[in-house]
C-alpha cells in the first residue's frame, strides 16, 4: 500500500461495533500477487518473489507491517478516525488523512455489498457471486460490475471474521494467508510514547506496495 496515496483517502476502516468479538480478532500474512489478467485469480500462485506484509486486527483497529527496507507500519483506529505511518527504525510517525479502504469489516458476510460500497473510495456496482473455500475457510465472493483495470473487481469476505481476506483487480491481487484467530495485544495498535512526528523528506512516505497497481 502506497502510504502517500493512502494519506489522501478520506474513507476509514469500516467496522460495526455490534458485530465484533474477540473471536473475530486475528492476524495474518498479506500476500501481494498477480490479478486476473496475470493468469491467476488471486495472490495464491505461490511465487517465491511475492511481496508480503503482516496484518493484525482487533475490533476497529488495524496494524499493517511492511516487510521491506523501509520497515513502515500503518496504524488505523476506526473509532477515533486516526491513521498513522510509523517508522520504528527512526522512532518517527506521520499522521495520515485517511485509512485503507481495501481493508474493511462487514456486519453480515452474506449481505456485504452495503459495507463494501461504504468503504470504497469509488462507486461500487456490487453483486454477490457465491461461496468459496480459501485456505480451509468459508468465504463469500462479491464482484464489482463497474470495475476498471485499476479498481478492485472482486472481494472475498471471510464468513467467520466478517472481514475482507482477498481482493483482486485486472492487474493485481491480494490474499490473506495463515490466518490465526486470537485476541491481539492492545499495545500492537498504540503509538509508542517516545516517537516523534516525522520531518518532511523526499521519499519518506514510501513503504507499502499498492495492491491496485
Amino acid at each position: 500500500m502506497n502510504i502517500k496515496a493512502a494519506s489522501l483517502i478520506v474513507t476509514f476502516l469500516v467496522c460495526s461495533a455490534s458485530a465484533v468479538g474477540f473471536s473475530q480478532d486475528f492476524s495474518a500474512d498479506v500476500v501481494y500477487g498477480g490479478g486476473s489478467k496475470a493468469g491467476s485469480t488471486s495472490a495464491s500462485s505461490g511465487v517465491a518473489s511475492q511481496k508480503t506484509s503482516r496484518i493484525y486486527v482487533s475490533h476497529d483497529k488495524m496494524r499493517l507491517e511492511a516487510h521491506g527496507p523501509a520497515g513502515v507500519i500503518l496504524l488505523v483506529n476506526g473509532t477515533q478516525q486516526t491513521s498513522y505511518a510509523i517508522r520504528p527504525a527512526t522512532k518517527e510517525y506521520q499522521p495520515l488523512e485517511g485509512g485503507l479502504p481495501e481493508y474493511f469489516r462487514v456486519t453480515d458476510a452474506e449481505n456485504a455489498c452495503p459495507d463494501w460500497q461504504k468503504a470504497a473510495v469509488e462507486k461500487i456496482d456490487c453483486e454477490k457471486a457465491g461461496h468459496e473455500v480459501l485456505g480451509g475457510r468459508q468465504t463469500v465472493k462479491y464482484k464489482n460490475r463497474s470495475a476498471s483495470n485499476d479498481s478492485i473487481s472482486a472481494v472475498w469476505i471471510d464468513a467467520g471474521l466478517k472481514f475482507v481476506v482477498k481482493w483482486e483487480s485486472a492487474n493485481s491481487g491480494v490474499e490473506m494467508r495463515n490466518i490465526q484467530e486470537a485476541q491481539q495485544p492492545a499495545d500492537l495498535f498504540e503509538m509508542p510514547q517516545d516517537y516523534e512526528i516525522a520531518k518532511p523528506r523526499k521519499g519518506a512516505t514510501k513503504g507499502f506496495s499498492n495492491p491496485k497497481r
